[in-house]
Protein backbone atom coordinates (compact mmCIF):
# COMPACT_ATOMS: atom_id res chain seq x y z
CA UNK A 1 0.00 0.00 0.00
CA UNK A 2 1.44 3.38 -0.94
CA UNK A 3 2.13 5.86 1.81
CA UNK A 4 -0.23 8.50 0.38
CA UNK A 5 -3.07 5.97 0.17
CA UNK A 6 -2.39 4.86 3.73
CA UNK A 7 -2.24 8.49 4.88
CA UNK A 8 -5.55 9.37 3.24
CA UNK A 9 -7.26 6.33 4.78
CA UNK A 10 -5.84 7.20 8.17
CA UNK A 11 -7.00 10.80 7.91
CA UNK A 12 -10.46 9.82 6.69
CA UNK A 13 -10.88 7.67 9.81
CA UNK A 14 -11.44 10.83 11.81
CA UNK A 15 -7.98 11.19 13.35
CA UNK A 16 -5.90 14.31 13.39
CA UNK A 17 -3.58 14.98 10.47
CA UNK A 18 -0.28 13.17 10.47
CA UNK A 19 2.83 14.19 8.58
CA UNK A 20 4.35 11.96 5.96
CA UNK A 21 7.59 11.70 7.99
CA UNK A 22 5.72 10.52 11.07
CA UNK A 23 3.91 7.87 9.04
CA UNK A 24 7.20 6.64 7.60
CA UNK A 25 8.61 6.34 11.12
CA UNK A 26 5.49 4.42 12.21
CA UNK A 27 5.84 2.01 9.29
CA UNK A 28 9.57 1.44 9.77
CA UNK A 29 9.90 -1.98 11.37
CA UNK A 30 13.65 -1.73 11.85
CA UNK A 31 13.37 1.18 14.28
CA UNK A 32 11.84 -0.74 17.18
CA UNK A 33 14.37 -1.08 20.03
CA UNK A 34 13.44 -4.68 20.88
CA UNK A 35 13.95 -5.76 17.28
CA UNK A 36 17.26 -3.94 17.17
CA UNK A 37 18.44 -5.78 20.29
CA UNK A 38 17.37 -9.13 18.84
CA UNK A 39 19.23 -8.44 15.60
CA UNK A 40 22.32 -7.29 17.49
CA UNK A 41 22.29 -10.43 19.64
CA UNK A 42 21.94 -12.64 16.57
CA UNK A 43 24.78 -10.84 14.80
CA UNK A 44 27.15 -11.12 17.77
CA UNK A 45 26.34 -14.81 18.25
CA UNK A 46 26.85 -15.57 14.57
CA UNK A 47 30.25 -13.88 14.53
CA UNK A 48 31.30 -15.69 17.72
CA UNK A 49 30.31 -19.11 16.34
CA UNK A 50 32.04 -18.46 13.02
CA UNK A 51 35.22 -17.46 14.85
CA UNK A 52 34.95 -20.52 17.08
CA UNK A 53 34.64 -22.78 14.03
CA UNK A 54 37.57 -21.06 12.35
CA UNK A 55 39.91 -21.70 15.27
CA UNK A 56 38.63 -24.72 17.21
CA UNK A 57 40.60 -27.30 15.22
CA UNK A 58 43.97 -25.76 16.12
CA UNK A 59 43.26 -24.02 19.43
CA UNK A 60 41.26 -26.81 21.04
CA UNK A 61 43.03 -29.79 19.45
CA UNK A 62 40.19 -30.77 17.16
CA UNK A 63 42.53 -33.08 15.28
CA UNK A 64 42.97 -35.15 18.47
CA UNK A 65 39.23 -35.54 19.11
CA UNK A 66 37.04 -38.26 17.58
CA UNK A 67 35.67 -37.46 14.13
CA UNK A 68 32.09 -37.87 15.37
CA UNK A 69 32.57 -35.09 17.92
CA UNK A 70 34.14 -32.83 15.29
CA UNK A 71 31.15 -33.41 13.02
CA UNK A 72 28.72 -32.85 15.90
CA UNK A 73 30.49 -29.60 16.77
CA UNK A 74 30.34 -28.33 13.20
CA UNK A 75 26.68 -29.43 13.00
CA UNK A 76 25.78 -27.60 16.20
CA UNK A 77 27.50 -24.41 15.07
CA UNK A 78 25.77 -24.70 11.70
CA UNK A 79 22.47 -25.20 13.50
CA UNK A 80 23.05 -22.02 15.48
CA UNK A 81 23.94 -20.07 12.32
CA UNK A 82 20.79 -21.29 10.54
CA UNK A 83 18.78 -20.52 13.66
CA UNK A 84 20.22 -16.98 13.64
CA UNK A 85 19.31 -16.50 9.98
CA UNK A 86 15.78 -17.66 10.70
CA UNK A 87 15.67 -15.33 13.68
CA UNK A 88 16.68 -12.43 11.51
CA UNK A 89 13.91 -13.28 9.05
CA UNK A 90 11.35 -13.52 11.85
CA UNK A 91 12.33 -10.20 13.37
CA UNK A 92 12.88 -8.39 10.10
CA UNK A 93 9.58 -9.31 8.46
CA UNK A 94 6.79 -9.12 11.04
CA UNK A 95 4.00 -8.01 8.69
CA UNK A 96 1.99 -10.94 7.35
CA UNK A 97 -1.66 -10.27 8.12
CA UNK A 98 -4.37 -8.36 6.34
CA UNK A 99 -4.43 -5.71 9.07
CA UNK A 100 -2.24 -4.59 11.94
CA UNK A 101 -3.97 -6.66 14.64
CA UNK A 102 -3.91 -9.84 12.54
CA UNK A 103 -0.30 -9.23 11.55
CA UNK A 104 0.78 -8.72 15.15
CA UNK A 105 -1.05 -11.87 16.21
CA UNK A 106 0.74 -13.93 13.54
CA UNK A 107 4.05 -12.32 14.49
CA UNK A 108 3.51 -13.16 18.15
CA UNK A 109 2.84 -16.82 17.28
CA UNK A 110 5.98 -16.97 15.13
CA UNK A 111 8.01 -15.36 17.87
CA UNK A 112 6.82 -17.91 20.44
CA UNK A 113 7.82 -20.79 18.15
CA UNK A 114 11.14 -19.16 17.39
CA UNK A 115 11.83 -18.67 21.11
CA UNK A 116 11.43 -22.42 21.67
CA UNK A 117 13.74 -23.20 18.74
CA UNK A 118 16.21 -20.59 19.99
CA UNK A 119 16.44 -21.99 23.50
CA UNK A 120 16.59 -25.60 22.31
CA UNK A 121 19.26 -25.02 19.67
CA UNK A 122 21.49 -23.07 22.04
CA UNK A 123 21.20 -25.67 24.79
CA UNK A 124 21.96 -28.41 22.26
CA UNK A 125 24.93 -26.48 20.87
CA UNK A 126 26.44 -25.80 24.28
CA UNK A 127 25.89 -29.44 25.27
CA UNK A 128 27.74 -30.57 22.17
CA UNK A 129 30.58 -28.11 22.85
CA UNK A 130 30.89 -29.50 26.38
CA UNK A 131 30.84 -33.05 25.01
CA UNK A 132 33.52 -32.08 22.49
CA UNK A 133 35.84 -30.83 25.22
CA UNK A 134 35.29 -33.98 27.30
CA UNK A 135 35.49 -36.37 24.35
CA UNK A 136 39.24 -36.91 24.38
CA UNK A 137 39.26 -38.26 27.90
CA UNK A 138 39.65 -42.01 28.21
CA UNK A 139 39.45 -42.27 31.99
CA UNK A 140 37.21 -39.94 33.94
CA UNK A 141 38.80 -38.70 37.15
CA UNK A 142 36.81 -37.03 39.95
CA UNK A 143 37.82 -33.62 38.59
CA UNK A 144 36.24 -34.55 35.25
CA UNK A 145 32.98 -35.39 36.98
CA UNK A 146 33.17 -31.99 38.62
CA UNK A 147 33.64 -30.47 35.18
CA UNK A 148 30.56 -32.31 33.93
CA UNK A 149 28.56 -30.96 36.87
CA UNK A 150 29.81 -27.42 36.17
CA UNK A 151 28.85 -27.78 32.50
CA UNK A 152 25.40 -29.05 33.48
CA UNK A 153 24.93 -26.07 35.80
CA UNK A 154 26.07 -23.67 33.07
CA UNK A 155 23.67 -25.23 30.57
CA UNK A 156 20.80 -25.04 33.06
CA UNK A 157 21.56 -21.41 33.91
CA UNK A 158 21.76 -20.60 30.21
CA UNK A 159 18.38 -22.20 29.56
CA UNK A 160 16.78 -20.32 32.45
CA UNK A 161 18.26 -16.98 31.39
CA UNK A 162 17.25 -17.51 27.76
CA UNK A 163 13.74 -18.44 28.84
CA UNK A 164 13.46 -15.24 30.86
CA UNK A 165 14.84 -13.08 28.04
CA UNK A 166 12.41 -14.55 25.53
CA UNK A 167 9.52 -14.38 27.96
CA UNK A 168 10.21 -10.69 28.51
CA UNK A 169 10.39 -10.03 24.77
CA UNK A 170 7.20 -11.95 24.08
CA UNK A 171 5.44 -10.27 27.00
CA UNK A 172 6.42 -6.82 25.71
CA UNK A 173 5.05 -7.53 22.26
CA UNK A 174 2.01 -9.28 23.72
CA UNK A 175 1.21 -6.24 25.86
CA UNK A 176 1.43 -4.02 22.76
CA UNK A 177 -0.90 -6.45 21.02
CA UNK A 178 -3.36 -6.29 23.92
CA UNK A 179 -3.21 -2.48 23.87
CA UNK A 180 -3.90 -2.50 20.16
CA UNK A 181 -6.87 -4.83 20.58
CA UNK A 182 -8.24 -2.70 23.41
CA UNK A 183 -7.79 0.47 21.36
CA UNK A 184 -9.43 -1.06 18.28
CA UNK A 185 -12.37 -2.31 20.39
CA UNK A 186 -12.92 1.20 21.75
CA UNK A 187 -13.07 2.70 18.27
Amino acid sequence: MEIENFKSQYQSAGSTKVSKDLLLKMLSVNRHPILKRIRMQLLIESIAWILFLAFYYDFFDGHLKPVLWNLALVFSAGLILVHNLLGYQVTNNPIHGSNLVNSLEIYLQKLKKYALVSISSRVLAISIVCGFFLSGLENLAPRHFMGIVVFAIIITIQAVILRRVWSKRIQTISSKYQQLITTSDEI
